[in-house]
């Protein structure tokens, strides 16, 4: 019994300048090795003609064709699905990952597909090969939907409890994606999985979605023993040659114990660098210090935008800016490298929001910054709101995640100054890269910019002519003072 996975990431490689380990199959894999099944991947760097995939997949010669994707890359898995039942309709069938589990009834509408996982797949795709191998029914496997080929109907199976050991699950499998390749095309960084979840409810991300489908089947938010881990990492030692460590969890310091367990154990043993991801409230002067006596190089934050009620009442991070200058006071304190997260096109941003974001950006000098354009993802809060103000484009998508385009048409801000924002992010980008390689230069460039944008601002000024009305009109043709 061989599985073949499919996994697109049509222009991820032009973005992160190399294939990416992507956990959730590595975890699939390993699973199904264990039980003695074969698997095969075939990663889609860019998109694939119809001949051209169906080659590659007749050379695998698999049982069961596994999809994952994203809300971005699913309409690939569509075409390709189309591609394989065409040219062989007996051949099984399945989708999972983050976008099949937000809205399995739109995946399962798709006739080319025969099952959708929906949450954890490790134990249903195991199920399901195992079912296939000895000729038993996949009908009623729990956490798959699965279409019966006689009659057409879908089953829909309940949810089974959630994995509460994650020590119980083998180490995912990195040769799969060739993993010795993906670290000479990354500066030899590993990425690592601690855990999996998330608390926070931030109106544009898919957990608080989640966390509702699970109610009731087990806690959401669960971390790796400590001493797992350090074996995982161990293990990666042996194999590979590796320079940095790069943890992927949404919140690394979200359990405080277990994290000054992690920093002790780890400080005692290793001497790899490694990057976290965390928030502001998760960290203080004591835990800043450990991590970086752990050897922590680098912690990336999500500022999202500047404008503190933007942050608060409409992406519901509730944090100040002060906490962004107080967390990232310890960092710089501690020698810890700092990298920010950002997003413009958010529902009811303005141009002024999104320079506040610059702004604080420019104040918080971090090493590095992303930032992105708003994606109404399903089954998030911004995106019923962008359905029910009309904000949403009919039938809109977008490949990617770092398009320059919106999928929204915003009443607060327009193209041309959304895009006027993107540019100044990458303007952003090139200021501090000089201001880390050249002070003074960086301080000239301030000057000119400052001499440039305050003449531009007395050019914006009201008129100082009075209307027929006898008031100027400011630049929106709101009246002036």
């Amino acid at each position: 019994m061989r599985i073949c996975f499919v996994y697109p990431d049509i222009g991820g490689v032009e973005h992160y300048g190399s294939r990416k380990f992507y956990h959730g199959i590595g975890y699939l894999s390993s699973v199904l090795k264990q039980a003695g099944f074969e698997t095969r991947l075939i990663y889609l760097q860019r998109e694939p003609s119809r001949d051209e995939f169906l080659r590659d997949v007749a050379a695998v010669a698999p049982d069961v064709a596994a999809f994952s994707s994203t809300t971005h890359q699913h309409p690939f898995v569509e075409r390709c699905a189309a591609w394989l039942k065409e040219a062989n309709p007996d051949l099984v069938t399945i989708a999972g990952g983050v976008h099949p589990t937000l809205v399995p009834d739109l995946v399962v509408a798709d006739t080319n597909l025969d099952a959708v996982c929906v949450g954890e797949g490790e134990y249903p795709l195991l199920d399901l090969a195992s079912a296939l191998a000895n000729g038993k029914s996949i009908l009623h496997i729990p956490n798959l939907w699965v279409r019966d080929r006689k009659s057409g109907e879908v089953m829909r199976n309940p949810l089974r409890p959630l994995i509460t050991n994650l020590d119980v699950l083998p180490f995912p499998d990195r040769e799969l994606f060739g993993f010795a390749e993906i670290l000479e095309g990354n500066g030899y960084q590993a990425d690592m999985i601690a855990g999996r979840g998330c608390p926070y409810n931030c109106s544009y991300c898919c957990n608080p979605a989640l966390k509702k489908r699970y109610r009731g089947l087990g806690k959401y938010v669960r971390f790796r023993g400590v001493s797992n881990l350090l074996a995982e990492i161990r293990s990666l030692q042996e194999q590979y040659h590796i320079n940095t460590l790069n943890f992927q969890d949404d919140t690394f310091t979200l359990d405080r114990r277990w994290t000054e367990e992690f920093c002790r154990a780890y400080r005692a043993e290793f001497s790899l660098p490694f990057w976290i991801n965390t928030r502001v409230e998760c960290l203080d002067e004591d835990l800043v210090r450990m991590l970086a006596e752990a050897g922590c190089q680098g912690v990336r934050i999500g500022i999202e935008s500047g404008n503190e009620w933007l942050r608060n009442k409409i992406l519901k991070r509730q944090m100040t800016n002060d906490d962004f200058r107080r967390v990232f006071r310890l960092l710089r304190h501690c020698g810890i490298q700092t990298y920010t997260c950002n997003m413009i096109g958010v529902p009811e941003e303005t141009p002024e929001m999104i320079e506040e974001t610059i702004t604080l950006n420019r104040e918080l000098a971090p090493d590095k910054f992303q930032f992105s354009v708003f994606y109404p993802y399903p089954m998030t809060e911004l995106y019923e709101v962008s359905l029910r103000d009309g904000y949403l484009h009919e039938g809109a998508t977008l490949t990617g995640y770092y398009e320059r385009e919106s999928m929204l048409q915003l009443p607060t801000l327009s193209r041309a100054e959304l895009q006027r924002g993107y540019d100044r992010f990458l303007e952003l980008k090139k200021e501090l890269s000089l201001k880390k390689r050249s002070p003074l230069r960086y301080y000239l460039y301030r000057l000119l910019h400052a001499t440039r944008d305050g003449v531009q601002s007395i050019l914006r000024l009201p008129s100082l002519q009075p209307s027929p009305g006898g008031r100027g009109q400011g630049e929106r043709g709101v009246p002036g003072a």
